[in-house]
């Protein structure tokens, strides 16, 4: 017999992972599976951007990161030997700084929480074997990998997160994996690192650290064990090239992304030692206690779209390109936290054009997996280049270059990716546009001050004034967010009257609905307004908030424009609002300015646009 489900997903990465954990929160059926015997026991990816860990937040995930990672302050760049560059971190962002996670712990979090949170099961020591679709939904034939037993699993969807050899791309003709191969060869480790004659090198555990030298260079970043030892003070992981960049034109269409499996012996201790205090010289190291070592290749790649039907791929499944920055496993990170509302907005059948906002998917994350798979092969080519002549003249030029403040702080929040956004020319549901002088459409939710709960209940715990930010209201949050914004100045009167339509307009959407209010003009006994009716109570409690000083940089207000609005010259006596649009995936949809009714009703029209 075959078994039912919402979408199947092959690959418990951390993409798949993550896609499956958010599905499940949101009630859907999900089998997914993967031929490991369990999240991986290697490092892998360790690199966890600010963006990443916002999103990770936005679904409760970041504490159980954060509980595990290391943080760092920031990068130390050295060239010979001798230190040329200091980039402090910084960012508007509460995950200003750089954190490190052993891939395998990453998995292992999410394995925790698919348990403790869902019914979902991850079928390890399971494999895709093949799938049909049509247009009623997708067969797929799972096997297990011990006992050789088949089972067929019907599906709505089909979501590839199954790395670079995908079953569920080949398993489509269709798709193509264009690109081409790097010849070149990298080493990364993960070992105990000491100072050669007892020289400490604690210093070097608070950033991650570039070695240049010639044509090559090496990272270093201290590194949390999968795997507790009696002393794991100094465990680094390392990385870097063996030869100079070479695109290869032998093997250009074969795909040989990742960890190097062929028959080559992996590299020793002694080798990796060896590489180490040539590249770093003349810091010397001794290396013991080798976790893991290998040889890996990259590969540049895309696929010819994202969406073929009811399959998806995600992930380097749908795209892979050089671990420069550190980008990968956070734009498959990404690429879950896209698709995932989308799907279930379809599945839920609340979608107004289920097939628009399914392609939205691929319209969205294509462009930014294309620039991402362009800045870091330029980042590669240049950093590894093999011409002597070239790596001086680079290595003068950005050392010069990074003495200014600018060039730092943009460099790193480029790395953190914070200045990722949705480009709204080519996505077919950001077809809306913020009105001049507003947070823009595409850009993601920043965070906020915080504002306290209008409705105060006296004899509830905890007898304390709760506040919170923006973002926080709306972890674990799922669906679209519209929030009416009618802070006004003291001296004004409120536009209670617009609150009041916005309320009732809303309604009837599958929309989480926010006010937000001056302080002085919210209401603050323990009743809520009267045209709240009973069966909308319990989430209106949880629905208007307090905004204390508008006049702060991070309020609410400044952060979506409207406080500049409410004090400029040309000030009206009506005090205008602001209606903002958030997606579930907490990018601004669009801001619009509203100053009466027929504005607010028009506004409100978007809606119509996504759901029914």
């Amino acid at each position: 017999m075959s078994i039912k489900v919402d979408v199947l997903v092959s690959g418990a990465g951390p993409t798949g992972l993550f896609f499956a954990y958010q599905m499940a929160q949101m009630g859907h059926s999900v089998f997914i599976v993967d031929p490991k015997p369990g999240p991986t026991d290697q490092s892998r990816a360790i690199l966890i951007t600010s963006r990443t860990m916002e999103i990770l937040e936005s679904k409760g995930l970041a504490s159980d990161i954060l509980g595990e990672a290391f943080v760092f302050c920031g990068m130390r760049m050295f060239r010979n030997g001798s230190i040329v560059a200091q980039i402090d971190a910084c960012g508007d962002t509460p995950f200003s700084h750089i954190t490190v996670l052993m891939q395998g712990k990453t998995e292992q979090v999410l394995v925790n929480r698919i348990a403790e949170d869902t019914d979902c099961k991850v079928h390890w020591g399971t494999e895709l074997v093949s799938y049909t679709q049509d247009e009623h939904g997708v067969k797929s034939v799972v096997r297990d990998i011990h006992t050789k037993q088949e089972q067929v699993i019907e599906s709505a969807y089909i979501v590839g997160a199954d790395g670079s050899h995908s079953r569920v791309r080949k398993g489509n003709s269709e798709w193509t994996y264009d690109g081409v191969a790097i010849q070149t060869k990298f080493v990364l480790a993960d070992l105990t690192l000491r100072g050669a004659d007892g020289v400490d090198i604690t210093h070097l555990m608070d950033r991650m650290n570039m070695f240049m030298t010639g044509t090559d260079v090496m990272g270093m970043i201290r590194l949390n064990p999968f795997y507790r030892t009696n002393d794991d003070s100094h465990v680094f992981r390392v990385f870097g090239n063996l030869e100079g960049y070479q695109i290869s034109e032998v093997d250009k269409d074969k795909i040989s992304h990742g960890i190097d499996k062929s028959s080559e012996a992996p590299p020793t201790l002694e080798f990796i030692e060896e590489w180490i205090n040539r590249i770093a010289a003349p810091n010397k190291f001794v290396a013991s206690d080798l976790i893991w070592g290998s040889y890996f290749r990259i590969n540049e790649r895309i696929a010819n779209g994202f969406r073929k039907g009811r399959a998806f791929v995600a992930g380097d499944a749908a795209h892979c390109h050089s671990p420069a920055g550190g980008q990968g496993m956070n734009l498959g990170l990404q690429d879950a936290h896209n698709l995932a509302w989308k799907m279930s907005a379809v599945l839920r059948g609340i979608a107004s054009d289920p097939e628009k906002l399914l392609n939205s998917y691929n319209e969205e994350r294509e462009p930014i997996a294309k620039a991402t798979i362009e800045t870091t092969s330029n980042t590669t080519k240049v950093g590894v280049t093999g011409s002597a002549l070239f790596a001086s003249v680079r290595n003068v030029i950005l050392s010069a270059a990074l003495t200014f403040p600018q060039v730092k702080e943009t460099a790193f929040k480029k790395l953190m990716q914070l200045f990722l956004a949705i480009d709204t020319d080519t996505s077919s549901i950001m077809t809306e546009t913020s009105d001049k002088g507003l947070i823009q459409a595409g850009h993601f939710l920043p965070e906020t001050a915080t504002m306290r709960r209008s409705l105060i209940v006296s004899s509830k715990r905890p007898r304390y004034i709760q506040r919170h930010s923006l973002r926080e209201l709306l972890i674990n949050n799922y669906d679209f967010t519209v929030i009416f914004v009618a802070s006004c100045l003291a001296s004004t009167k409120p536009n209670n009257h617009l609150v009041k339509k916005f309320w009732r307009d809303t309604g009837s959407k599958p929309v989480r609905r926010i006010v937000i209010q001056s302080t002085h003009h919210s209401k603050t006994s323990g009743q809520l307004p009267d045209y709240i009716t009973e069966e909308e109570a319990p989430t209106a409690q949880d629905a208007f908030y307090s905004e204390e000083n508008s006049n702060l940089p991070n309020s609410v207000s400044n952060r979506v424009g409207l406080y500049p609005l409410l004090t400029s010259y040309f000030a009206g006596e009506q005090p205008a609002s602001v209606v903002l649009f958030v997606r579930p995936d907490l990018y601004v949809s669009h801001a619009k300015l509203v100053t009466n009714e027929t504005e607010l009703e028009s506004a409100l029209n978007f809606l119509s646009t996504i759901y029914k």
